[in-house]
């Protein structure tokens, strides 16, 4: 499962590359999002059919609070992968493939570093990671 998931996600950075060819970042983007969105509309219905994420019994005015909450969430997740999807994207016009997802993927390394600011402790091995993970950055992107 692992293999096809990154065989998908290598993939999907060669077709991001070459739809850039024809469109621009934005209708990129939102046809993008508008198919993601299609697809997950069958999932509402078929998870609220089976009663997934039901409270129990929550008054109804804290399930005003609770919708109110998710919708706010919502929006502000919207908001920040819209900022960083186009600016990937526009990465992407910019630069090679390889380099464009090895960027991309070193947002691993910012959880070991937002957990410092948490008061996460993170072991031995994932800061000698994090270097390697630096280097490889570095080596990658410096002529």
């Amino acid at each position: 499962m692992l293999l096809l998931t990154g065989l998908i996600w290598g993939v999907a950075f060669v077709a991001q590359s070459e739809g850039m060819n024809y469109v621009g970042a934005f209708t990129f983007n939102c046809c993008r999002f508008m198919i993601g969105g299609v697809m997950l509309i069958p999932c509402i219905f078929f998870l609220r059919s089976i009663g997934a994420g039901e409270n129990g019994h929550v008054s109804r005015g804290q399930r005003q609070q609770q919708r109110h909450m998710a919708v706010i969430g919502g929006i502000c997740c919207g908001l920040v992968i819209c900022v960083a999807s186009t600016l990937q994207q526009m990465g992407i016009a910019q630069t090679t493939v390889g380099k464009a997802g090895f960027i991309t993927a070193l947002y691993i390394v910012l959880v070991p570093i937002f957990g410092i600011f948490l008061k996460k402790k993170a072991g031995v091995r994932i800061w000698i990671s994090v270097a390697i993970s630096v280097a490889g950055l570095y080596l990658l992107c410096i002529t």
